[in-house]
C-alpha cells in the first residue's frame, strides 16, 4: 500500500512537469548521458566483454533465462493492473512451467512449447492507465527514461527489493551485478548501431521513445499523419 501511495503522488507530479519540449532538460541530459558512457566505456562494456568472450553460450543462456523467469513474475503483476486477463494466464503458465521443469527458470520451457513471452512494466502500466509520459530524461546509470517511466522504475526496484529479501547483501549485490553484465551483452548490437550515427545522444532518444511507444501499444504504435 505504501508503495501504491508513492506511486500515485509521482503520477501527479508527471502529470504537473508536462512540457511542450519532449527534451527540455536537454543540456543536464547531455551531461549525464556522457557519465553514464563514461562508466559503461570504462566498467560495464571492458566487463561484458570479458563475460560474452569467455563465459560459455550455455552458461550465458542460464542467466538470461533466469532473468528472464524473474521478470515474467513482474509482467503478470501488471498484465492484470492493465487487464489483460488472457496475456495474464498465459504468463502465469510461463512462471509455472519455467519454475518446475525449468528447473526455477534456468531453462526457458515454456518457449520451447509455445508459450509466448510478453514484457510489461510499471511505466506501460501508467500509461495504459492514461498517465502523460512527461518529459525524456536520463537517469544516472540507468539511461534513457521519462518522467513516467522514471516512476515505473522506481516501483521495480522496489518490487525487486521485496522479492531479494531472502537474500544477504552479497547475494543481493551479485544477483544485480549479473543482471547488470546480461543485459549489457543484449544491448551490445544496438549500442553499437547508435553510436555510428552522426549523434549518439539524439539517436539513442529517438531509439529509446520509439521503442516505449511500441511496447505501451503492443507492437501496433498509432500512425501519426502531419498535419497539410
Amino acid at each position: 500500500m505504501k508503495n501504491l501511495f508513492m506511486s500515485f503522488l509521482l503520477l501527479i507530479f508527471s502529470s504537473i512537469v508536462m512540457a511542450e519540449n519532449i527534451d527540455p532538460f536537454e543540456g543536464l541530459n547531455r551531461t549525464i548521458f556522457e557519465f553514464n558512457q563514461t562508466l559503461d566505456e570504462n566498467i560495464f562494456y571492458p566487463v561484458a566483454k570479458v563475460y560474452k568472450e569467455f563465459l560459455p553460450k550455455t552458461m550465458q543462456n542460464r542467466v538470461s533465462d533466469f532473468f528472464s523467469n524473474l521478470d515474467d513474475v513482474s509482467t503478470l503483476g501488471n498484465e492484470l493492473l492493465q487487464f489483460k486477463l488472457l496475456d495474464s494466464v498465459n504468463t502465469f503458465g510461463r512462471i509455472l512451467v519455467n519454475s518446475t521443469i525449468g528447473l526455477a527458470g534456468l531453462f526457458d520451457v515454456a518457449s520451447n512449447i509455445w508459450i509466448e513471452k510478453t514484457d510489461e512494466d510499471f511505466g506501460q502500466t501508467m500509461a495504459v492507465w492514461g498517465v502523460p509520459s512527461g518529459p525524456y530524461i536520463v537517469l544516472p546509470i540507468l539511461g534513457p527514461s521519462s518522467i513516467r517511466d522514471s516512476v515505473g522504475t522506481y516501483i521495480n526496484v522496489t518490487e525487486n527489493v521485496n522479492v531479494n529479501k531472502w537474500l544477504n547483501a552479497t547475494e543481493e549485490t551479485t544477483l544485480l551485478l549479473t543482471r547488470a553484465v546480461d543485459t549489457r551483452v543484449k544491448l551490445s548490437p544496438i549500442i553499437d548501431l547508435l553510436k555510428n550515427s552522426d549523434d549518439f545522444y539524439i539517436a539513442t532518444r529517438s531509439s529509446f521513445l520509439q521503442k516505449r511507444q511500441f511496447d505501451i501499444f503492443d507492437g501496433n504504435p498509432p500512425i501519426e499523419y502531419d498535419d497539410f
